[in-house]
């Protein structure tokens, strides 16, 4: 049995909070961070999160020529839990390629009066946040033919679409999640890693091997109705199998969307496999059925049902913000399932039931995050157009959210006035989040992407490592954060603040702790304030960690200003690890 890739390798935190000022007294109330704090002494300036809630909503529409621009916020209707939204921002966003035709605009009404050209807007352009693409490639779920036919080509068209500011990586899934290629902007050190996974063998091909044996055994024994048991038993390993290896392969894909959560601007996976089974060994039991003349058989099917994992996965993408899109390498098949690596011609129901069933999954986890699925095509170069099409060419509609306070999940629809021909691709759903959920989100994100965010200018830093027991070491942490970043409050003759603060760490092998995060008061006397206000508030935790590379990711919070700033730190836990 394969390891689960999130196996936790903190244990424990152990925390202690310093204070370098003076000694901490009973803590006092603090008032609430929906409103500036009274007579404020130091810090940053107060951030109104109730006040900018801003929900976007990024659209893109397409009619049978491409994508339709022209649109304006009055041809749309957008619905929040199936009430109409009043839109306060609207921002239309195109891909400019050189030769490339441009998108088809909106009709005009036949009876629209001529008017003359507008005036050209000087205005200079807002500058867009980078967009970050992952190409995840899982070779669990591919043949290597197939695969390599299909990053050749995504590699050639990645020298057309990337350019700074955007920013692209390449994930590679086999057993468990490995990052081949951080995120980069240079198309030269992107094509180098797609192109590298052709020699991997992948996994795919053993699976095939597995249903052809079960095939076979079919086939050879469908004269013998006593065999119909010994088929379904034969099917149900198979499906068994199968699903416990899905789980593993969302997730991995979950992983990714994890480490993406934090991350600025828009945010994509370009998932590519022959596709993945929304049933596992569905195909075999109706080719049970089809065989026997034995409806019955389906009922097993349903055992295997993995609607809820692809569900999971696509909550965890809106949830962070995450669009999918995927492409089947497999292309074009025949209909009676007769592939490169599969000579066995199964029966035409069955060969219909399997490129349903592993079509399906493709199409659900782009359609529900607002992405595309690129199906039934040998040549992925035209897909991928699209793809970047959709990505770079939308609208942007926001509405004004009042906050529920809590992590809450909300439905979206959106409605093009008088144009039902037009094709909407959003997400349907998005998570409200808490300030505190996003800022986690961030320090996770911090375990394998360099973020520029750190507004506190805290500071973080590790001891040597000490022997702990067990095979395991206490690595001593220190955060320390400028006193004068971190706003005050006066309370009788002291001044009082509160930073709340989280930490993660991440492993070379992947292997990542669970988010934890500590609250810690700060309190001094009113008369000491200026003498030690140049001086730093001090944080120190032990991390209780297995041997290994360490990348340390830390969050600070000012919980008066909802101010916060990020850090990273590496390290080796071991005296034998460099």
């Amino acid at each position: 049995m394969r390891t689960n890739p999130t196996l936790r390798i903190v244990s424990a935190l152990l925390l202690l909070a310093v204070v370098v000022l003076a000694q901490e007294e009973p803590q006092a109330e603090k008032p609430p961070a929906e409103k500036p704090p009274a007579s404020q002494v130091g810090g940053l300036r107060f951030l109104d999160v109730a006040e900018v809630t801003i929900v976007n909503v990024e659209v893109t529409v397409v009619d049978k020529k491409g994508p339709v621009l022209g649109l304006k916020t009055g041809d749309f209707e957008v619905f929040q839990n199936g009430k109409l939204q009043e839109l306060t921002n609207f921002a239309v966003y195109t891909r400019t390629v050189v030769g490339e035709a441009a998108p088809t605009p909106a009709p005009a009404p036949a009876t629209a009066p001529a008017t003359p050209p507008p005036t050209p807007d000087t205005t200079p352009p807002v500058k867009r946040e980078p967009r970050f693409i992952a190409f995840y490639v899982d070779n669990e779920y591919v043949l290597p033919m197939n695969r390599n036919r299909v990053i050749g080509k995504m590699a050639d068209w990645v020298y057309t679409y990337l350019q700074p500011p955007n920013q692209a990586m390449v994930v590679s899934y086999q057993k468990s999640l490995k990052v081949l290629q951080p995120f980069t902007s240079e198309p030269e050190e992107v094509a180098v890693a797609l192109r590298a996974m052709k020699r991997y063998t992948g996994g795919a091909t053993d699976a095939v091997n597995s249903r052809r044996q079960v095939e076979e055994f079919i086939e050879e024994n469908s004269s013998k109705p006593s065999s119909v048991n010994q088929a379904v038993d034969q099917a149900r390993s198979f499906a068994r199998e199968q699903y416990n290896n899905l789980t593993f392969a969302i997730g991995s894909i979950k992983e990714l969307i994890g480490m993406m959560s934090g991350l600025p601007g828009k945010k994509a996976i370009i998932y590519l496999s022959d596709g993945l089974p929304m049933t596992p060994g569905l195909e075999l039991f109706y080719q049970i059925q089809d065989t026997y003349r034995n409806p019955s058989v389906l009922g097993e099917a349903r055992d295997n049902d993995a609607t809820e994992l692809f569900r999971g996965l696509v909550n965890s993408a809106v949830a962070a913000g995450v669009t999918l899109y995927t492409i089947d390498s497999a292309g074009l098949t025949s209909n009676l399932g007769i592939e490169a690596e599969n000579r066995q011609p199964r029966s035409a129901i069955s060969a219909t039931m399997m490129s349903s069933n592993y079509q399906e999954s493709l199409s659900y986890m782009a359609d529900e995050t607002g992405g595309l699925a690129i199906l039934n095509a040998n040549d992925p170069t035209p897909g991928l157009e699209k793809i970047a099409n959709d990505f770079e060419t939308y609208y942007s509609l926001g509405y004004r959210l009042v906050p529920s306070g809590q992590d809450r999940m909300h439905h979206i629809q959106v409605k093009v006035k008088g144009h039902p021909e037009y094709r909407l691709s959003y997400r349907k759903t998005f998570i409200e989040k808490t300030l505190p959920t996003r800022i986690g989100d961030r320090v996770v994100s911090g375990l394998t992407f360099d973020l520029e965010d750190n507004p506190l200018g805290i500071e973080l830093s590790t001891d040597e490592p000490q022997m702990a027991g067990n095979g395991r070491w206490m690595l001593p942490v220190s955060v320390r954060i400028p006193l004068e970043k971190v706003a005050l409050i006066p309370e009788e003759s002291n001044l009082v603040g509160y930073v709340m603060v989280y930490y993660a760490a991440r492993d070379d092998e992947g292997k990542q702790s669970d988010l934890q995060r500590t609250e810690h008061p700060i309190r001094m006397s009113a008369s000491e304030y200026e003498s030690a206000r140049k001086g730093y508030f001090t944080v120190t935790a032990s991390l209780l960690l297995e041997p290994g590379r360490y990348r340390i990711s830390v969050g600070v919070r000012d919980e008066l200003t909802n101010q916060a700033g990020y850090a990273v730190a590496h390290r080796a836990v071991h005296p034998e690890t460099k």
